[in-house]
């Protein structure tokens, strides 16, 4: 009788193994096109027992495989992001990969690519030398967007010791209206594109756009020409690099850099991520359950983090372009907030149709803030102007900021066509 239980036993985990094999699958990322998987290169997740930089590089080195420690993160999640071969990749699996028992390995993901949450309008670059009051979209009395108008600033932070972590292509530190912002020297800023290793240079434009809304400081009192201050002007900025200077990068180097900040962070402080692309899978695969010692570091650690909903909208109409299916604005957690897109014209305000909602799906978007016809800062010490999502999640960045809390919200905005969801707008301060 006991060696008919054992087989029994045995065939059960074996049923199971083959279960846990199917499932897996089932959930792998074949459906991504391949155009959008980074080749040959992959993020590698291990078990927590492996739960830092020193056991991660040495593990990874008793498999053939050498990784820098600027290619480990250990926050939340452990593991490390690295090209790899097949022999490599089978020396990770063993022979028990799928049934985990056996092996250190968690999962073994492709990268997919990554991109700046693409601008739907941008204008030409607008000189310093530009006279303001011949410059649309901008208020000259308080020299900044009119955007930032809409929400109640500028507004001078009371605490200027938080930072705000923008994970971007960089940012240009040379701009003046930026420049006495940026958090320089020391362990902060970094750049994990290896082709570009200084988070002070910007050759897209797109993070230094962000950071301008966030908390770019005037340099000149006068109303003559064009300057920028953002919704919380001299806001701390630190420089994470992810994306290069085409706006493109992979989840790999976007998680490296997460994880970089979260080490780095204090209390109060906010991460800001303007990128993304529709990958449902990995929606799914980074709301799961074993993902949340992840989204339980962000919340312990007090830190905010603030992504875009994405430009979908015009493409994808309807339904379909749903806030739940733009990574990473799909992630949920109680310190995740993603933001929509709104246009702002005197009394006539109403969401725009470039920008993902949530279409009564699992509140995916938390708050819309303009991202319609958006003046700031961008690289070469110039400035533009922007339309697109990734100016939204900035402003609410500077309204957190400058808050020192969420932001305030008296209104709602209702979505497009069959769209009946309620969005709260994002206020700095409401208007007495």
């Amino acid at each position: 009788m006991k060696k008919v239980s054992y087989l029994l036993g045995f065939l059960t985990i074996i049923t199971f193994s083959v279960d846990f094999i199917i499932g897996d699958r089932a959930q792998s990322w074949n459906t991504i096109p391949k155009e959008n998987l980074v080749d040959e290169s992959y993020t590698v997740f291990v078990k927590d027992k492996l739960s830092s930089r020193l056991l991660i590089r040495a593990y990874a080195r008793s498999k053939g495989i050498d990784v820098s420690e600027s290619q480990i993160f250990v926050e939340g999640a452990y593991g490390f992001v690295a090209d790899l071969n097949e022999q490599q990749i089978d020396a990770l699996k063993g022979w028990f990969y799928w049934l985990r028992a056996f092996t250190d390995v968690r999962q073994i993901r492709p990268n997919f690519r990554i991109q700046s949450t693409r601008a739907r309008m941008q204008s030409d670059p607008i000189p310093q030398s530009t006279r303001a009051r011949m410059q649309s979209d901008y208020d000259v009395s308080y020299q900044t967007s009119n955007g930032v108008i809409f929400v109640g600033g500028p507004e001078i932070p009371p605490n200027l010791n938080r930072k705000v972590w923008v994970i971007d292509t960089g940012i240009d530190s040379s701009h003046p209206d930026l420049a006495a912002q940026v958090v320089l020297g020391g362990q902060f800023a970094k750049s994990f594109v290896q082709s570009e290793p200084n988070p002070y240079e910007d050759g897209n434009g797109h993070g230094t756009f962000s950071a301008g809304l966030i908390g770019a400081k005037s340099t000149d009192p006068t109303d003559e020409f064009v300057r920028m201050n953002g919704v919380a002007p001299g806001a701390k900025l630190v420089s994470v690099k992810v994306l290069n200077n085409e706006g493109e990068g992979s989840w790999g180097t976007v998680l490296l850099g997460l994880s970089h900040a979260l080490i780095n962070s204090s209390p109060g402080d906010i991460i800001s991520l303007s990128l993304g692309g529709d990958f449902p899978e990995a929606c799914d695969f980074f709301n799961r359950s074993w993902f949340k010692n992840f989204r339980l570091s962000v919340k312990n650690k007090g830190v905010l983090v603030v992504m875009s909903a994405g430009n979908l909208g015009e493409d994808m109409p309807g339904p379909g372009q749903s806030s739940t299916i733009n990574f990473p604005g799909c992630l949920t957690g109680e310190n995740f907030i993603a933001v929509g897109s709104i246009s702002v014209s005197g009394e006539l305000n109403s969401v725009v149709e470039f920008s993902n909602f949530s279409y009564m799906a699992m509140p995916a978007i938390d708050y819309v803030a303009p991202g319609k016809g958006i003046f700031s800062t961008t690289k070469d010490q110039v400035y533009e102007i922007r339309s697109g999502t990734s100016a939204s999640a900035a402003i609410v960045s500077g309204i957190i900021y400058a808050r020192g809390g969420l932001p305030l919200s008296n209104e709602t905005i209702r979505g497009i066509g069959t769209d009946e969801t309620d969005y709260p707008v994002a206020k700095v301060k409401l208007q007495e």
